[in-house]
């Protein structure tokens, strides 16, 4: 009696053993594929873009500058600029510009760090930590000036709206697409007016990265495959379809439901209060 007892005993031991090997079996077999994917992607994305996903909320600190207004100031005669860089620069000396699109929540400093393309991607415009970022450009790959054939500005796509986080549903919205939207840059010294002329979900490659825009083959074919792009998320005013000698501004953000694709709007230079070659419309 006892040595069955003994039997019975060592029989549930080793069964509950091997029930806790198949659930850790199944537990490696079937870990979750966002985390699988989340690991893949991370590990071999291009510059900037490896680090460019899931920003915190929480540690979302994104400073405001009640001294600057973004209205314009008309003045036939010369370029008086709005925005008071003095100040911003004795905060930042990388605030170098500042964006503004009417009826959207766009509205803020731009900024480049001088020696590390990510820096942005994880610092306010006061340069602390914030996981909302700012909107930046890359050293890299682009001047100060707005004078590249293509330049950049990347923001994170926060929950809150914050930096790029409504313009998705901003330039997909009709009635604001049909209103012939513009960006506005403001610079020390010049205004810089750009139409927009498409809205596109796009891959994750690093665009200036993979693409040289002083040839004119690659800029004219870039830009007729993204005239060429069907989605329901897709905008175009190929009025402004940009030809090769025209200078375009993109903004670069997560597409809305998945963050390892990009949401890109872009614009054609129209207006530079500086070069009156670029005529205003």
């Amino acid at each position: 009696m006892k040595s069955r007892t003994i039997k019975i005993i060592l029989g549930c031991i080793f069964t509950l053993a091997a029930i806790a090997c198949v659930v850790k079996l199944a537990s490696i077999l079937y870990e979750p594929k966002a985390t699988l994917t989340a690991t893949m992607v991370a590990t071999t994305a291009s510059p900037t873009e490896a680090a460019y996903t899931h920003p915190d909320e929480n540690q979302a600190v994104i400073p405001t500058y009640t001294s600057v207004t973004t209205k314009e100031t008309e003045d036939p005669n010369a370029y008086v600029c709005p925005v008071d860089f003095a100040f911003l620069q004795d905060i930042n000396s990388d605030i170098y510009a500042w964006i503004y699109i009417e009826d959207t929540d766009i509205d803020y400093p731009v900024l480049q760090s001088p020696d590390d393309d990510e820096y942005y991607l994880t610092h306010n415009s006061d340069g602390d930590y914030s996981s909302a970022g700012s909107v930046f450009s890359e050293a890299g790959y682009n001047t100060t000036d707005f004078t590249d054939p293509v330049t950049i500005l990347y923001g994170h796509h926060m929950q809150s709206g914050a930096i790029f986080g409504n313009l998705q549903n901003d330039v997909t919205d009709d009635s604001f697409w049909d209103s012939d939207p513009e960006i506005v840059i403001y610079l020390p010294d010049r205004l810089l007016k750009y139409k927009l002329f498409a809205a596109v979900p796009y891959d994750r490659a690093h665009i200036l990265y993979y693409h040289n825009f002083y040839d004119e083959e690659t800029y004219d074919n870039f830009f007729n495959n993204i005239l060429s792009i069907r989605s329901m998320d897709a905008r175009f005013h190929e009025e402004y379809a940009p030809e090769y000698g025209d200078r375009v501004l993109m903004l670069s953000t997560c597409l809305i439901g998945d963050s390892y694709y990009r949401f890109i709007v872009m614009g054609k230079l129209v207006y530079d209060s500086a070069d009156p070659s670029v005529s205003a419309t």
